[in-house]
């Protein structure tokens, strides 16, 4: 039901996952003498005067990235059952948060500290992708909670 505000915020959140695995930078490190860290969905990679020094897997962060599409998708289409939704929106939000949890793990136990770890650096268009996907699932959340307390309360009235 599109006349429902929770459905656009789980349309935010799909849209804002597809960005975040689209193959834009989480996170990326540039040092001072040409090395370059950076972190994707699916790798983080270390360069070194513009060429490729290391590559190692993150394919975990595209995974539950895509799961979250996946059970947002399921959510939308479940809008008759809003105790479903509720519990599919819980489990959503902690798939992101595992997702943004591991980035964060890559970020500063295998990334930060390959060279110069007094450089910061600085988080990229997925990362902020991954924040506005767990806001607009939490809000979608609470607005699903609120229309099963509004059905609830009417129900009473009866």
């Amino acid at each position: 039901m599109i006349q429902r505000p929770q459905s656009l915020f789980l349309a935010l959140v799909m849209i804002a996952n597809s960005i975040a695995t689209s193959g834009i930078s989480i996170w990326q490190k540039i040092g001072s003498s040409g090395q370059k860290a950076e972190l994707f969905s699916n790798q983080w990679l270390l360069f070194q005067n513009e060429k490729e020094v290391a590559a190692h897997c993150t394919i975990a962060i595209a995974l539950l990235v895509t799961l979250s599409t996946i059970i947002t998708l399921v959510t939308v289409f479940s809008y008759k059952n809003r105790i479903r939704q509720m519990m599919l929106g819980l489990i959503n939000s902690l798939v992101l948060a595992g997702a943004m949890g591991y980035a964060f793990w890559v970020i500063f136990k295998e990334a930060v500290p390959t060279f110069e770890p007094e450089t910061q650096g600085k988080y990229g268009y997925g990362f902020y992708a991954l924040v506005v996907s767990l806001l607009a699932n939490m809000i979608a959340n609470r607005l699903i909670r609120k229309d099963e307390m509004l059905v609830q309360s009417s129900n009473r009235m009866r």
